[in-house]
This record gives C-alpha cells, sequence and structure tokens, in this order.
C-alpha cells in the first residue's frame, strides 16, 4: 500500500481583480479534486467590487460561503460544515478579509495561518488568482509530496494562459545569486517538449509563486513567508530557507496549470509593458532578499542593477529609470 495523498488546502490572494479571482475558484470547483479539503480567498484590502463579485459566484455557483474579518478581536477560524473532513466531490470556501493590502507574503500568510489554527496537517497550495488549474493538478502535486517525506515545495507545468502551448516554467526556476537574477526552467519551450522531472529537480532552486506547494511538516519547520518584501523573491527567500533545513523541491510535470500572469500589478513578462510599481518591487526586494542572504554579492548585484537602469534610461524611459535608482537608495514608492 502507498503513501496516503495529504489533502489539500488551497489560498488565492485578491487584490482589485475579483474577475480573475472567481475563473480561478470557478476552475477548482469545476476540476472537482478529491484531494482538494478547501479553498481560502485572502482579499487583500481590495478598493473594488471584489468582494461582491465572489459572493455573487458563490450564489450563483451554489457554493456555501464562510467569510471572516482577519483583525475581528473574536476571530475563531470556521468553515462550512464538513469542510474539515474534506468532501471529495464539494471543496469549502472561505472568503478572509486581510483589512489591508499586505503585499504578497503578508496576504498568503493570512491564509497560510487560516489553516494551521484549523489544525490542518495536510499540504497547502498556494495559487495566483489569475491561475487556472486543470482536472487532477491538485492531487497529483499532493502524491508527490506524499511520495518522499523529505520533500518539502512542489511545483508543477506553469502555461501561459493566453499562448496554452508555450511553457512559463517546468516548477520554477534556477537563481544566481551574484546578479539575484532568476531564470524560468523550461521558459518558451512547447508544451509537448520531453522532459525529465529528477533532472529538472535537480536544477530547481525555488518553485515559482503562481502555484506552490508546502507540506504541513515543511511550513511548520520554516514558518510563514517573509512579510518584508511586500512583493518579490518570497518564494525564493521560502525555497532558501527550506532547503536549509533538509528538505528538497519537487517538479511533477503532469500536474498543470494556465497563469495569465500580472494581472493583479502588471508585472509583465514584458520588461517595457511591467509597471512601475512592480519595477519598484522588483529592486527593492532583490537587495533586501541578497543582503540577507548573500550580503558577499551586494557589490555585484548593485553593479547589475545599475546596468539595467542605464539600459532603461538609454532607451528613453526616464521614469522607470527613476524608479528603479530611487528602489535601490531605500525610497519609497512614488507615482
Amino acid at each position: 500500500m502507498g503513501p496516503v495523498t495529504p489533502s489539500v488546502w488551497i489560498v488565492v490572494l485578491n487584490w482589485n481583480n475579483g474577475r480573475d479571482t472567481v475563473e480561478c475558484l470557478q476552475s477548482i470547483q469545476q476540476a472537482r479534486d478529491p484531494a482538494v479539503t478547501g479553498v481560502v480567498v485572502c482579499d487583500n484590502g481590495s478598493s473594488d467590487d471584489s468582494c461582491e463579485l465572489i459572493r455573487a459566484w458563490a450564489r450563483d455557483a451554489h457554493v456555501d460561503l464562510a467569510e471572516h474579518l482577519w483583525h475581528s478581536p473574536a476571530f475563531t477560524p470556521a468553515v462550512p460544515a464538513g469542510a474539515a473532513a474534506g468532501n471529495a466531490s464539494v471543496p469549502r470556501f472561505v472568503l478572509v478579509q486581510t483589512g489591508a493590502n499586505l503585499g504578497f507574503a503578508g496576504g498568503n500568510n493570512v491564509g497560510l495561518c487560516f489553516v494551521q489554527q484549523l489544525g490542518f496537517d495536510g499540504a497547502v497550495l498556494l495559487l495566483n488568482n489569475d491561475v487556472l488549474v486543470t482536472p487532477g493538478c491538485v492531487s497529483a502535486m499532493a502524491k508527490r509530496l506524499a511520495s518522499d517525506p523529505q520533500v518539502g515545495m512542489c511545483g508543477c507545468t506553469v502555461l501561459y494562459h493566453f499562448a496554452p502551448d508555450t511553457v512559463q516554467a517546468w516548477g520554477g526556476a534556477r537563481f544566481q545569486p551574484w546578479l539575484a537574477r532568476a531564470s524560468h526552467l523550461g521558459a518558451h519551450a512547447s508544451m509537448n517538449t520531453p522532459r525529465d522531472a529528477t533532472a529538472v529537480e535537480r536544477q530547481l532552486d525555488y518553485i515559482l509563486g503562481a502555484s506552490l506547494m508546502i507540506s504541513a511538516r515543511c511550513l511548520a519547520a520554516i514558518g510563514l513567508m517573509e512579510e518584508r518584501y511586500f512583493l518579490y523573491y518570497e518564494e525564493i527567500d521560502w525555497a532558501l530557507r527550506a532547503r536549509r533545513q533538509g528538505f528538497t523541491l519537487a517538479y511533477v510535470p503532469e500536474a498543470v496549470v494556465f497563469h495569465k500572469e500580472g494581472g493583479t500589478i502588471g508585472s509583465s513578462a514584458d520588461k517595457s509593458r511591467r509597471s512601475l510599481l512592480s519595477e519598484h518591487y522588483l529592486v527593492r526586494s532583490c537587495l533586501l532578499f541578497t543582503r540577507k542572504f548573500y550580503p558577499w554579492y551586494l557589490p555585484t548585484v548593485v553593479a547589475y542593477s545599475l546596468l539595467l537602469s542605464l539600459r532603461v534610461l538609454l532607451r528613453g524611459d526616464r521614469r522607470r529609470a527613476s524608479t528603479r535608482v530611487r528602489a535601490m537608495l531605500g525610497m519609497s514608492w512614488q507615482r
């Protein structure tokens, strides 16, 4: 008899992007994955109609949606009846309002804390709200975690939603600390390109945060995501901490999700189209991460960042160059 597949809670973070979140929830519901116990949607202080859209979807889909305010003094985690047992065909849905924009790490940490306070001991899948899951995806990732207790985190095949034959990443990326630069494994390959999961796993330095599964054992050992970043480098930080605790990273080729990429803050793969807010936090978090883990590489990372800023300036994009330099100097975000 093989290892028991752990049940999974999914955490979906929303910020002013309710329509994508609803599509994500629909994909989870339609996949009817038996491994999924429940879904926590953490709304990060949205100022639009996100919460009402999510409520309307739940009503139309006949989904029992529990709601909580995270900062309520009387907060106790609760879910619709039966969720702890994990109905194989109907996962339970919970909407938690964080009370403010806590950033990527802070918002996801609310969901992780919610699940932990339920006494849950399976696995948690962090899923971007602009990601659509496919049938069997969650179960395949959960089985890979169960196959080896040393595996702490697991990734899947991430395809571009608007170019579904093209790979964004095979699970995650390699990371070059001397430049603080990441390269997605399998980037832009055809979805049918042969790949060896073991070979990919040997190259993985971190799992892509768009679809990242972590075991309860790993989460208990390394703790929550680092909130100082606000955006970017959280998953690299998390993976490095896990690896230093002796955990390994896994990749499941047959588990597939489709990623719209950058729908919330404009973090487009095309650097010239990346929002200035995204640019600011990318530079800021890069330096924070380097100071924390690789301070001896700080000179090369700063030099490389300056070079990229100069290239931006030579292209005539003064605002982007200014945003980058301000972030390097530790100055706050400015529109």
